[in-house]
């Protein structure tokens, strides 16, 4: 299937193309929105990237479910058992876990699903010859190691910006078909990812405020009602269920 690049866009994918070597010594792949391995999540919105870099195994993307399961980088100990006993059970359902590789619930996420053999997905916010925060360097490998995927919108040696976080958020969302927020404050990064979220219809959920301590971000969600409130472990049955029942659907042209 032909898609309409812009001029941008084009000469984006015509580097990439003579980078090949660079990218073989790294170990990354690349793909473009042709493929067939391109995230077909990723075709249904706005900005999506003309190029995606990757590590793993990208087609676990189209293959199975996703959920992004993330939150702050400084959370209270209930906020971490949650983040890892959560993404536990969305792994053991089959499902994808998806974050950003950072400190705190994105952490306590990946290893409670690699726990239980599930697969994880990343995207950092530079190129693929490094890893973001360095002291997870070894998750990393491990991710990769169990069946799992690393990305970026980024070519070899993209350093990091500020900007580009936010911008790896909005991936974050996108891949996936539901967004889930452990525990984060108001003012956190985390509340970046919401806002595209919303903006992409993703199905969205949170912990309710009174469950964890640094959860002013889960307070206005729930005074909002702009995301599904999660009190127990019945309920996260229910929003697995809500996202395994949801059907895909490929926007044909750029919006």
């Amino acid at each position: 299937m032909k898609y309409q690049y812009s001029e941008n866009d084009l000469e984006k994918i015509e580097e990439t193309q003579h980078q090949r070597e660079v990218l073989k010594k790294y170990g990354v792949s690349f793909c473009t929105a042709e493929d067939m391995t391109y995230p077909r999540e990723l075709l249904n919105g706005k900005g999506r990237p003309p190029v995606l870099y990757y590590k793993g195994d990208i087609e676990i993307l189209n293959q199975f479910k996703n959920i992004a399961v993330i939150g702050g980088r400084k959370i209270s100990e209930t906020g971490r058992h949650l983040a890892y006993q959560t993404a536990q059970k969305i792994g053991e359902a089959g499902i994808n876990i998806v974050n950003g590789l950072a400190l705190g619930c994105d952490t306590e996420a990946i290893r409670g699903a690699l726990n239980v053999g599930a697969r994880c997905v990343v995207i950092l916010p530079c190129g693929l010859e490094q890893v973001v925060p360095k002291v997870n360097r070894d998750l990393a490998g491990e991710i990769l190691e169990k069946g799992g995927c690393i990305l970026s919108e980024y070519p070899i040696g993209t350093k990091i910006e500020k900007y580009r976080y936010i911008e790896r958020d909005r991936l974050q969302s996108g891949i996936s078909q539901g967004v889930f927020v452990v525990e984060a404050e108001e003012g956190s990064g985390t509340m970046h990812t919401v806002d595209f979220a919303l903006r992409q219809y993703k199905r969205l959920a949170c912990y309710s405020y009174k469950m964890t301590e640094l959860s002013s971000g889960n307070k206005y969600l729930e005074s909002t009602g702009k995301a599904q409130i999660i009190s127990n472990q019945t309920d996260v049955e229910n929003y697995i269920g809500k996202i395994m029942e949801e059907k895909s659907y490929e926007q044909l042209s750029f919006l």
